[in-house]
């Protein structure tokens, strides 16, 4: 390691001794009738007139309780705990500079259940400075979903389950994290993981477009984080979901969560498991000009029939060392097992007349098996600052058999011959990731972020592909091969926020990345060995016009570095001359953007513009001529340029009629270099995502959702064009109830219509692609969900209303 980085890194930790001298925040304390504290009341923060909620926390075991940071403003606070009836503050002023004392806030008791009653929910998408909230739990559609399948219906979210990608805002390299926690798996696991987590454990889901510098420089789009939900109760409590729906086939989904809380300990945990059956078709169309001029066409479909089965556990403890120090334990682990049938059939023919027939027989296991755990600590200073450390370990198992059985014909469909293929894909990979972050205020107007993390991964890869000769496994040299990578990514970075006026603030941040990669082959020896550092800057200005008017700034700088599947040799036939494969060529991508937010009461509109150089394209399609082959995999594009608008509005007709709209504009420009060429690509792209809710009474509800999305240009295919496509969901929602819990009855995709086609025509290559894939099923669905927890707490069950509305508010 060079000295200056050295001494940058001690610079870090050196200056964890920093004292705080802020004290912009507000203070009090929570008591009973009989003056003893009550410990986890949630207490939030409103505006005074019209009671808007700001922030929220829980109180400490000594009733005490902290709300950091707070703007100049009238206020009033509110506070709550079951089996107490809330109380509220007479409105006060808060001038933004110094610390308010409330007076201690006194709660009665004697709540009943009958007594907990719910005018409204928390808005399903709510926009802060540098993301998109979405509060999962406010759709009623989210009910027996995945947490896949909520991302599908975000705004500005595309999921491609063919080739396991997500993008946002028409940019695909998207990160995901669960609870701020990056998973560091393979994007075909990770889309596999998404499919399996059941929505009823989500609270919120997070579109991070512009990431301040404590968040990786990895990803060009940003991150997408899943928040977990976590109960504050004291005491045993929990709640549990079943589902089971039918389409083109089956899907059963259900889940536990439980959490313990006594004293300074709290345990948690929660358990899922989906099976999802449901059927899928594709169809690959090609024509190309072979090397005598002939006209080939190649027209391959599969009929599929899948079956994930997937099961997730996570549980962990939390240990309250002091008053303000916690150190916590998480453990987790998952087993996605994902197995398939197919009969796929190609259709040669050349110059318009049949030239030859295969019917493929497709059997495949991709099986995801994941063990990780983690311990943290964190120390909170009395000025609103903390020091963390988080410590932790993963390892993941990836194994990919499958059997290929090929009958050739002739263009007169007589039979020519059989060929058994076998492919083995085993890939183990371990992790090890540790960070510390600090954060304090230097002066009354300045805070201070600091942090330090390294990550270091070890990947082996092996690829064994081959046919029978009789009784005879004969390896084919070309795609057969071992490989194995090692990465290291050390990174400190430090940021300043800088209150300039009681509206106006500033935030300034650098990252910097180191980054080994080592990628080695059994037959090639040392294929990528880079050693590189970048620095990311980013910036953030807020600016408070009024108590109705309110704009922010943002600017980062990123990197998008190439996976191992990327990179390492991989393959996954869809006929004899088409499959995926790996490309050791592919190099880091690095991106610019910048981004305009105003907000207008409710409104939200965006502006962003970002460019990026040598983007990857994981899934480019490349026509082998020698071998007549079409090869789909990762490659860099020139550089793409992408202006996306953005805005969104939720309208009250009445109380019991909401409607949600949100619109995305985008104009992607790309340009490629093909057999020496620059080629330029311009493609304008609308999607919208409109979302009504209806209260008919207090127990039944209903919400209906379109989204439609307009031909847009598919970076992660290169320079596919996807077909305009929309659909329509729609869910009703029963509550029963004290004990009775809620049934909810949704239809996914209503009209089947969620049918993708992308098409791509390359000149230059004499190559001519159309691709169409089924991989969404109408499907109508039933879910039943309830909660526990022992007779003192009994009035949790019906914080579907009141009670949960204010939890959720505690962010």
């Amino acid at each position: 390691m060079r000295r200056p980085y050295y001494n940058f890194l001690l610079l870090i930790l050196l200056s964890t001794l920093l004292p705080s001298y802020g004290q912009e925040d507000i203070i009090g304390k929570v008591y009973d009738e009989a003056g003893s504290p009550i410990a986890f009341a949630n207490v939030l923060l409103l505006k005074a007139n019209d009671t808007v909620f700001i922030k929220g926390t829980i109180t400490e075991d000594s009733g005490a309780f902290q709300l950091p940071d707070i703007p100049q403003g009238r206020y009033r606070v509110s506070a709550s705990m079951l089996g107490f009836r809330p109380k509220s503050t007479d409105p006060f002023e808060f001038d933004g500079s110094s610390r308010v004392t409330l007076p201690p806030i006194t709660l009665a008791e004697g709540l009943e259940l009958d007594e907990v009653v719910v005018t409204s929910k928390k808005n399903l998408y709510v926009q802060k400075i540098d993301r998109m909230v979405i509060n999962v739990a406010s759709s009623i559609l989210s009910g027996g979903s995945s947490a896949l399948e909520i991302l599908e219906r975000s705004p500005g979210v595309l999921v491609d389950r063919q080739n396991s990608s997500i993008s946002l805002l028409g940019k695909s390299g998207v990160v995901v994290m669960i609870n701020g926690k990056q998973s560091y798996m393979p994007a075909s696991s990770l889309v596999s993981l998404l499919e399996g987590m059941n929505a009823s454990n989500i609270e919120t889901i997070e579109l991070i477009t512009t990431p301040p510098a404590n968040f990786d420089a990895e990803g060009n789009a940003g991150f997408i984080n899943i928040v977990l939900i976590e109960q504050t109760d004291t005491g045993l409590n929990g709640s549990y979901a079943l589902s089971f729906g039918v389409g083109n086939g089956t899907i059963t989904s259900n889940n536990v969560n439980f959490n313990y809380r006594k004293n300074k300990a709290n345990l948690f945990g929660n358990y899922s498991f989906l099976r999802d059956s449901q059927g899928q078709f594709f169809e690959i169309d090609r024509s190309f000009l072979d090397n005598h001029e002939n006209m080939i066409a190649i027209l391959t479909t599969s009929d599929r029939e899948p079956i994930l089965k997937s099961h997730n556990i996570r549980t962990g403890l939390d240990y309250q060392l002091s008053e303000n120090t916690v150190m916590g334990l998480l453990l987790w682990a998952n087993n996605n097992k994902w197995t398939m049938d197919a009969i796929n059939q190609s259709r040669e023919s050349e110059n318009g007349m049949p030239s030859a027939f295969v019917n493929l027989l497709l059997t495949e296991r991709n099986q995801l098996q994941n063990f990780g755990s983690n311990i943290n600590l964190k120390h909170n200073f009395k000025e609103n600052g903390y020091f963390s450390i988080d410590l932790d370990f993963l390892k993941y198992r990836l194994e990919n058999p499958t059997e290929y059985t090929n009958r050739f014909f002739d263009g007169n469909t007589n039979f020519l011959r059989e060929e058994l293929t076998q492919s083995d894909k085993t890939t183990p990979i371990g992790i090890m990731v540790g960070k510390t972050d600090y954060s304090n205020r230097i002066s009354d107007k300045v805070k201070l972020d600091l942090g330090i993390k390294g990550a270091f991964s070890n990947f082996d890869n092996e690829v064994d592909v081959g046919t029978f000769q009789g009784s005879d496994f004969v390896e084919d040299p070309e795609l057969t091969e071992t490989s194995s990578l090692k990465e290291r990514i050390l990174a400190g970075y430090g940021s300043i926020d800088y209150t300039i006026s009681d509206k106006t603030s500033l935030q300034v941040g650098l990252r910097y990345e180191h980054t080994d990669s080592e990628l080695i082959s059994d037959k090639q020896g040392e294929v990528v060995d880079r050693s590189f550092g970048e620095l990311f800057p980013t910036a953030y200005l807020s600016h408070k016009v009024n108590d109705s008017l309110s704009f922010n700034f943002s600017y980062s700088r990123r990197i998008t570095r190439p996976t191992f599947n990327d990179m390492a040799p991989f393959v996954i036939f869809i006929d004899p001359t088409t499959f995926f494969a790996g490309n050791p060529a592919v190099q880091p991508a690095i991106s610019n953007s910048v981004k305009l937010d105003l907000n207008y009461l409710s409104f939200i509109f965006s502006a962003q513009y970002s460019v990026e150089d040598g983007t990857i394209s994981r899934f480019q399609s490349r026509f082998d001529e020698a071998n007549e082959r079409l090869v789909f995999g990762a490659s860099n594009l020139d550089h793409t340029k992408i202006f996306t608008l953005s805005s969104g509005l939720p309208t009250i007709f009445t109380n019991w009629w909401k409607m949600q709209n949100n619109i995305t504009y985008l104009n992607t420009r790309i340009s490629n270099r093909v057999d020496g060429s620059l080629l330029n690509f311009d493609q304008n792209t609308f999607n919208i995502n409109h979302t009504q809710s209806f209260t008919m009474s207090k127990n039944l509800s209903s919400e209906i959702n379109v989204n439609y999305n307009s031909p847009s240009i598919m970076t992660f295919t290169g320079t596919d064009i996807l077909e305009a496509f929309y659909a329509v969901n729609f869910g009703i929602q029963k509550k029963f109830g004290e004990r009775g819990g809620t049934l909810s009855f949704k239809v996914n995709d209503l009209l089947d219509s969620m049918k993708w086609k992308l098409t791509n025509d390359n000149p230059e290559q004499n190559l001519n692609t159309t691709n169409t894939f089924d991989m969404f099923n109408r499907t109508f669905l039933f879910t039943y969900t309830n909660s526990f927890g022992n007779s003192k707490l009994k009035s949790a069950r019906q914080r579907g209303t009141g009670a949960e509305e204010e939890k959720n508010r505690v962010q």
